[in-house]
């Protein structure tokens, strides 16, 4: 579980519910004239809006313009926890036990996790460049009772939060790519960035370290990989053969 995703899942499922109750006969997507099909009217899906939103932060921060596939369905139940059979190579970090990524995963393990979605290397080496966006919970200023008892409430309520990249963190760039490369180097000064295992992967890894030096040169190669990437990512149960 993603604790730090609850405000703005809030928020994605007060779009959802306000689209429900405004919809009318129009669709709430504009169909373009150059579409080879139709979406049948009716309103988006829960699923459908949860990727339309990401599409849309990132294009607000500044990223790539992102089309996506429609006609998501929704689920009564969300994935289990844990695989059934989880994907094991080397062992220990290397292993892929839970549905969603550990953040502790070494490179073989993002390999073995996002392999089974589809992606290649350079893609999920560019969807981790949207670590470059955001901020982290901190202790500081947190009240005595948190401090002794963390619990959920206390850390979604925290009172600062500091930037995962500290030069502009409301903006998609390759700043993300070029601070990792600088803190190879140990170049970067305190609390310039706050890498996770995963991030340090991609640096470490002479076979993943390519594409991170790559990105950090040319934004708009990172920017199509990371459009690429989402695309598969949240297509993969859309039903439309068009792109909007």
């Amino acid at each position: 579980e993603n604790r730090g995703l609850s405000k703005p899942l809030k928020i994605v499922d007060n779009v959802f519910k306000m689209q429900q109750e405004t919809f009318t006969e129009n669709c709430p997507i504009p169909i373009s004239s150059t579409a080879s099909e139709e979406i049948p009217c009716h309103p988006l899906s829960l699923a459908d809006t949860l990727a339309i939103s990401g599409a849309a932060a990132v294009e607000a921060a500044k990223g790539p313009r992102i089309e996506i596939k429609m006609g998501r369905k929704d689920v009564l139940e969300a994935d289990n926890r844990f695989l059934d059979y989880p994907i094991q190579s080397m062992g220990g970090r290397s292993t892929v036990a839970t549905s969603l990524p550990s953040a502790g995963l070494d490179s073989f393990g993002l390999r073995n996790y996002f392999k089974r979605l589809g992606l290649s290397e350079a893609e999920f080496v560019a969807l981790s460049g949207a670590h470059d966006l955001g901020r982290h919970v901190t202790l500081t200023g947190m009240p005595k009772d948190c401090l002794r008892n963390l619990t959920r409430t206390c850390l979604e309520d925290a009172p600062v939060l500091a930037p995962f990249i500290a030069v502009d963190p409301d903006t998609l760039s390759n700043q993300y790519f070029k601070t990792m490369l600088r803190w190879n180097d140990r170049e970067i000064d305190y609390g310039e960035a706050a890498f996770i295992p995963t991030d340090v992967a991609l640096v470490v890894d002479d076979g993943l370290k390519q594409y991170v030096i790559a990105f950090a040169n040319d934004e708009q190669l990172f920017f199509r990989k990371f459009r690429s990437a989402y695309q598969k990512m949240v297509d993969s149960t859309a039903t439309t053969r068009s792109r909007f």
